[in-house]
C-alpha cells in the first residue's frame, strides 16, 4: 500500500498529488464500472481489470522512457514501487468513485464546459478557447470527446471530496510559528580542532594489551555465519543463449517497433482561420501571386496563428492531410471545418527518422531469444517442482530439466567468502542471498522466482556458526585498531581538558589561545541548511543546537575532536520573511491534507472491501497467462 512507502513527509504529499491526478492529463483511464474476466482487484464490489493495470503500466513506462530513456521497462517500474503505486491509485480512485456515487456527488454540464474552456491547455495566447488544440489533445490521448468528458465528470466530483477534505484541515498559527523558529534559528560558534596523532609513531601494545582488546572487542574480530548452499538457478539470459529466433520472426517485431520507435516529420506551421469563404479563396489567390503569407495577411487585417512543430496527427484529418503534401513554403487551399476556412502556410519541413532493420536486429534478436527462454523456463520450473515433488534430489532434478547443479561453499550474508572476496558464480538477486540465510539447515526451498524472472532453488547443506578469530589470525589487525583507539582517545581526552578549562575560564578563545591552538569563527548556520565551505560538520551541528548561549561543547570528526562554543544565537522572526513563511504554510498544509486524505481513503476500505490479487497483478505486467 501507499501508506508503507510514505514513510516520509516528501512521500506523504507526492502520495497526496498521485490521488488528484486522474487520468485526463496523466495515463490513460483510471476509473470504470465493473469489468469482466480476469481482474486484479476488487474495490466494494466492483472489479478493477489486468487490462485496466496493463494499460496504466504501458502508459507509465512510455512517459518514464521519455525522461530516462528507452530501455526503461514495466520489470523496473516494479522494483521501483511505480507499479505497487499504480495499483494503489486505481484503488483509491475507485473508492472515490464509489463514494461520490453514494453521495450523491455529480458535475453539472455548465461546470464541465466552463473548466474546458479556461483550461490553459486548450486556449489561444489570447485566452479563447481553442478547438483546435482540444481535438488535437483528444487524439493525441486517444480519447473521444463523450469518454474525456466522462473522466473530466469524474475528476471534478471526486476532486470536490479532496477539495473538502483540504479546506476542512486545520493549521494552528501557534504551529506555524513553533515550527518556522526551530527550522531557521541560526547559530555562530567558534571551533577548536585537536587533530588525531599519527598512529604509526605509537609504541606497539604489549602482549596483555592485545590479549586484553582482543576480549574486549570480539565483534571487531569475528567471522561471520557462513553457509554451504546447493542450488539449481535457471537464468533467462543464459538460456536465451540457446536460441536464435527466426528472420521472419525479428522482422516482424521490427515491423511492429519501427513505428513507436520511429521519429515522425513535423513541420512548422501558421494558419489564417475566416469565417467567409470568399475571403478565403481571395486570400489565397493573393497569397500565391508572390506576396509573402504574413504580408497578404495584413492587407486582410490579420494575424497568422503559429502552430509551431506539429505532426501530421496533431492536427484535424482535412487539414493535416492538406498541409503534410506540401513542400516548404507552400500554401493550402482553404480547407472547410466546423470552426471556419483554414489556409495554412508551411514555414518548415523537419523530416522524420524511422529506424532501419540493421539498427534494431541485435535488439530484437536479444529481445526474442529472452521472451523464449522466460516460457521455456516457466515450462521447466513447472517439471522441477514435479520432480522435486515426488522426492528427487537436487542433482537429478537438475538433470531432468537439463542444467548443472551448482554448488557454493562458505557464503557469507553479503555474498563474501572467508577472503572478503565475493564468491564466484553466486548468483545477485537479493532473494537468492535472503534465501540461503532463511532456510533452516538440510531443508530445501520452494520453487522461487527472482523480479528479473529467474527461478531458483536451493538447500542449506551445512552451517558454519560465527567464531571469533584466534589472536594470531588478527595480530595485525588488532594492533591497527588499538592504535587508531589510542589516537582517538588521546585527542579526545585533550579536548575535554580543553573544554573544562574553557568552561571554568573566560572564554575558549583564550582558553586556546593559552594551550597554542587556533581557533575559528564559523559563518552562520541552521540545523537544516549550512555553507557549502562550512566549518561546521554534522557530527558537531546536531549537539550545537542542543546548547545554550556560551555553552562549550565536544564532538568527534573524521579529522580529529572539535571543541565549540556558541557565539551566537540568531532567532529567527517569522513577520521578517514573508516568502518563507507562506512556503511553510503551504507545506505543512500539504502534509495535513495528504494525511487527511490518506485517513479518509483507508476509512473508506471498511464500506467498500479492498482484495487484491498479487499473482493477477505479476500477470497483468509479465503477460503471462
Amino acid at each position: 500500500m501507499m501508506r508503507n512507502k510514505a514513510g516520509s513527509w516528501v512521500a506523504k504529499i507526492l502520495a497526496f498529488f498521485l490521488i488528484l491526478s486522474f487520468a485526463v492529463w496523466g495515463i490513460g483511464d483510471v476509473v470504470r464500472g465493473p469489468v469482466s474476466g480476469d481482474v486484479i482487484a476488487e474495490v466494494g464490489g466492483t472489479e478493477i481489470s489486468r487490462t485496466e493495470l496493463s494499460n496504466q503500466v504501458k502508459s507509465l513506462v512510455s512517459v518514464m522512457r521519455r525522461q530516462l530513456g528507452g530501455n526503461f521497462d514495466a520489470q523496473q517500474a516494479t522494483q521501483l514501487g511505480l507499479v505497487d503505486q499504480t495499483v494503489d491509485r486505481l484503488v483509491n480512485s475507485r473508492l472515490l468513485h464509489l463514494d461520490a456515487q453514494n453521495l450523491g456527488l455529480d458535475a453539472g454540464e455548465e461546470l464541465i464546459r466552463r473548466t474546458i474552456f479556461d483550461d490553459q491547455h486548450f486556449q489561444t495566447r489570447g485566452g479563447k478557447f481553442d478547438s483546435l488544440a482540444f481535438k488535437r489533445f483528444l487524439r493525441q490521448e486517444d480519447l473521444t470527446e463523450v469518454r474525456y468528458i466522462d473522466l473530466l465528470r469524474q475528476e471534478i466530483v471526486q476532486r470536490q471530496i479532496t477539495n473538502a477534505l483540504r479546506s476542512s484541515s486545520h493549521l494552528p498559527k501557534r504551529l506555524i510559528n513553533i515550527l518556522y523558529k526551530y527550522r531557521n534559528e541560526k547559530r555562530i560558534a567558534e571551533i577548536v580542532k585537536i587533530p588525531y596523532g599519527n598512529p604509526s609513531d605509537l609504541i606497539s601494545p604489549t602482549e596483555a594489551e592485545l590479549i586484553a582488546f582482543h576480549k574486549e572487542h570480539p565483534e571487531s574480530f569475528t567471522a561471520p555465519e557462513y553457509r554451504n548452499v546447493t542450488a539449481i538457478f535457471l537464468d533467462p539470459v543464459e538460456v536465451a543463449k540457446e536460441f536464435s529466433p527466426e528472420r521472419k520472426r525479428i522482422k516482424e517485431e521490427y515491423e511492429f517497433r519501427k513505428e513507436s520507435r520511429s521519429i515522425p516529420e513535423r513541420r512548422s506551421l501558421e494558419q489564417l482561420l475566416f469565417q467567409d469563404e470568399a475571403k478565403a479563396n481571395s486570400f489565397f489567390a493573393k497569397s500565391q501571386s508572390g506576396k509573402l503569407f504574413s504580408v497578404t495577411a495584413k492587407e486582410f487585417s490579420k494575424t497568422s496563428t503559429d502552430f509551431g512543430n506539429l505532426r501530421k496527427r496533431d492536427l484535424p484529418a482535412a487539414v493535416g492531410e492538406a498541409a503534410f503534401k506540401l513542400a516548404t513554403n507552400g500554401i493550402t487551399n482553404p480547407i472547410k471545418t466546423a470552426l471556419g476556412w483554414h489556409v495554412l502556410h508551411v514555414k518548415k519541413i523537419i523530416p522524420g527518422k524511422t529506424p532501419s532493420f540493421d539498427s534494431l536486429k541485435a535488439e530484437i534478436r536479444l529481445d526474442l531469444a529472452r521472451e523464449i527462454a522466460v516460457d521455456k523456463i516457466v515450462k521447466l520450473s513447472s517439471k522441477l517442482d514435479d520432480t522435486l515433488a515426488s522426492g528427487a534430489t537436487l542433482e537429478n532434478a537438475a538433470a531432468t530439466v537439463f542444467t548443472k547443479i551448482l554448488k557454493f561453499v562458505a557464503v557469507d550474508s553479503t555474498g563474501k567468502n572467508p577472503h572478503g572476496k565475493l564468491v564466484s558464480g553466486l548468483p545477485t538477486s537479493p532473494l537468492f542471498l535472503e534465501k540461503i540465510f532463511t532456510t533452516p539447515k538440510g531443508e530445501t526451498t520452494n520453487i522461487e522466482e527472482t523480479q528479473k524472472g529467474e527461478f531458483f532453488v536451493l538447500k542449506v547443506e551445512a552451517i558454519t556458526p560465527p567464531k571469533l578469530k584466534p589472536m594470531s589470525a588478527v595480530r595485525d589487525k588488532i594492533v591497527g585498531i588499538w592504535k587508531q583507539n589510542q589516537v582517538r582517545a588521546v585527542a579526545k581526552n585533550k579536548a575535554k581538558t580543553l573544554q573544562k578549562a574553557a568552561k571554568s575560564g573566560s572564554s575558549l578563545a583564550d582558553e586556546a589561545k593559552s594551550k597554542g591552538y587556533s581557533i575559528k569563527t564559523s559563518k552562520p548556520v541552521s540545523r537544516f541548511i549550512k555553507p557549502r565551505d562550512s566549518k561546521v560538520p554534522d557530527s558537531l551541528l546536531r549537539i550545537l543546537f542542543e546548547a545554550k548561549q556560551r555553552d562549550v561543547v565536544v564532538a568527534a570528526s573524521n579529522e580529529g575532536y572539535l571543541v565549540a562554543q556558541i557565539k551566537e544565537i540568531i532567532s529567527a522572526e517569522i513577520d521578517k520573511n514573508k516568502a518563507k513563511t507562506d512556503s511553510l504554510k503551504t507545506q505543512l498544509q500539504n502534509l495535513v491534507s495528504a494525511d487527511t486524505v490518506e485517513q479518509y481513503l483507508s476509512a473508506l476500505r471498511k464500506p467498500y472491501p479492498v482484495t487484491i490479487d498479487r499473482k493477477a497483478v505479476t500477470q497483468a505486467i509479465t503477460g503471462r497467462p
